[in-house]
Parts: C-alpha cells; structure tokens; sequence
C-alpha cells in the first residue's frame, strides 16, 4: 500500500471515534485515492457547474425522484434539448471530468452513449478523437478509462454499425449496457459482449437497482459480466450474494442515486453492508452527479457518518474501486 493509501486508511479508522464526524473529515476522504466507478459523464457534473455552463435552470433542483421514469422526463424536457452538438458534449464532459478530479477521484471509469456519435455528424473517427483527446488532456491529473455506453432502447442498426469499430478502437476499456431491468431483448446484445471478452474489455451491465437478486444472476451470468452496475437488487437472496462473491463480481453501487430515485426508503436501510459483509466486492460510483449531487467522498463519509457502514468497510468501498 502506497504511503497516502496508508495515511488514508488510519485517517478512516481513527477519524470517527469521537461523537459525530466534522468537516475535516469530510475533505480527508477527498484526500484519498479513489476510483469514480459508475459515472454517465454527461450527467456526471455538479448541478452549478451545469447551470453555469447551460444557463438553464431545472426546477426544484436536485430532488428526490418518482424513479427512473420521472428521471427521464427530465433528461428529455431539460438537459437532452440543451446538449445539441459535438462541443456540448464535450463540454459536458469535461465538466464531469473536472468534478471527479475535485473529489479526488483518482480513476475515473466514465460511460460516454454511443448515441453521441450522432452529434458528431456519425463520424466514428472524430468521436474517437475527441474521447481520446480528452484522455490525454487530464492524463497527469486523472485515469480516465472511457467505457462505451450502449441503451437498450437505441437504434439498434446504429449500434451493430457503430458499436464494433468503436470497441476495436482500443479507446475504450469497457462495455455497459443499461435501460429497462428486464430481460426482455437482452439476446440482441450477446454479440457485443461475446466481442468485448476477445477483446479483453470489461463487461458491465445495469442490473438491480429495481429488479431482483434473480435478474442479477440472470444478466451475470447471460452476458459473462465482470461487475454489475448497482445490483443492490442481489442483497434479497443470500445465495446471490455469495453467487457474486464466489466469482468476484463487483457491484459499482451508487447509495444516494438508490435513495432519490426511490430505490431503496433512505440511506440507513441501504443493504450496501449486507453486501460487504457476504464478501460481495463493492465500490461506490455517483451514476449522475447532476442528479443526485452527492460526490464519491460524500457517499462514503454520510454512510459511515449514518453507522450504515463503519470506518474499515470505508476503507474497503475505496480500495475496491482501484483494483483493476
């Protein structure tokens, strides 16, 4: 373990002993080296730095949600509309990217939507580009490891043209896909994931944040996944968990994206611990910053400051999100 790492890890131990947590502490968990595991990098930025930048406001913002369905009215009424071209994308982006980099974000395992390759006038070769360029502009400051986000309910000629010169590109280190938790048309996505394991990338999918234990040992084992993104839903059957424990499956779990969107009735009851102490590997992502506004650091810190988790599972969450 690094000196910092070391440095962070007694900070974690010893920091909340005394009667309530301080806002010293808060900024020693910013200190740490962390990875942001579960971030969709155009939603990935603080709620000011959007409203400076789009000069549009979201009512009563952020909030609490009726789930993803009042979710998404919002992305389309508000933030799609306002997202028109290749610069805006870009400027969202490194939005996220600055944000991560404030938190102390040290890898940042960011989904970009193979559906921006349409701002980009379908030029596969200037999105790659840009991805890559924003790369190497932070490379220094922040791992950056693109994942290529794929939507379930998105053109699907689009994806099957675009989705495999996108992969062999070696831009991106990972493959999501998300949309409704269902089963339903998850076959018509077997190809990219089959390719993804000759490929050497990580496979990733949204599974049970709403669904069940069921689905997640359902989509883990249909598509071979590396890590689930979310999979709270596992923590209702004990031998999902340690189904996913057994082949090391990591959950990127986001606990305040779960709260608002309604997923689970507040932070204390959130079965993140259940999860680490069946030995299910678990790292803690912001899904949406915009949305939600609660940082990496933030999450970790109100959930040991909640007794929902203690100062060794902090510990635990951090390095967990830096294993490759």
């Amino acid at each position: 373990m690094m000196k910092n790492e070391l440095h962070c890890a007694k900070l974690m131990r010893h920091g909340t002993e005394s009667e309530g947590l301080s806002m010293k502490d808060l900024q020693e968990y910013i200190k740490c080296p962390k990875a942001d595991t579960h971030n969709h990098l155009n939603l990935g930025m603080h709620y000011d730095s959007y409203l400076q930048w789009s000069g549009s406001p979201i009512p009563d913002f952020p909030r609490s949600m009726d789930g993803l369905d009042e979710m998404h009215e919002i992305i389309s009424k508000y933030t799609r509309p306002r997202c028109r071209t290749a610069e805006d994308v870009v400027s969202l982006v490194d939005m996220s990217i600055q944000d991560a980099i404030e938190d102390g974000v040290t890898v940042l395992e960011g989904s970009i939507d193979i559906g921006f390759v349409i701002h980009f006038k379908k030029d596969t070769e200037l999105f790659l580009k840009t991805v890559s360029g924003l790369v190497d502009k932070y490379a220094g400051k922040i791992d950056i490891r693109p994942e290529l986000g794929l939507g379930k309910t998105f053109d699907k000629d689009k994806i099957s043209r675009w989705a495999p010169e996108l992969m062999d590109s070696g831009v991106f280190k990972s493959i999501d896909l998300y949309g409704p938790e269902i089963e339903d048309g998850i076959d018509e996505f077997k190809y990219l994931f089959e390719k993804a394991e000759r490929l050497g990338l990580k496979k990733r999918a949204h599974v049970g944040e709403f669904s069940d234990a069921k689905s997640v040992r359902r989509f883990v084992e249909f598509f071979d996944l590396h890590e689930v993104q979310h999979g709270i839903g596992a923590a209702q059957d004990e031998s999902v968990l340690k189904f996913l424990a057994d082949r090391k499956v990591r959950c990127n779990v986001c606990p305040w994206s779960n709260v608002m969107l309604g997923a689970v009735t507040s932070l204390k009851v959130h079965p993140v611990k259940k999860m680490l102490d069946a030995g299910v590997s678990v790292s803690i992502g912001t899904d949406d910053l915009l949305f939600f506004g609660k940082t990496v650091s933030e999450q970790i810190y109100d959930l040991v400051r909640e007794s929902v988790i203690t100062p060794q599972d902090a510990d635990r969450l951090l390095n967990a999100g830096l294993v490759s």
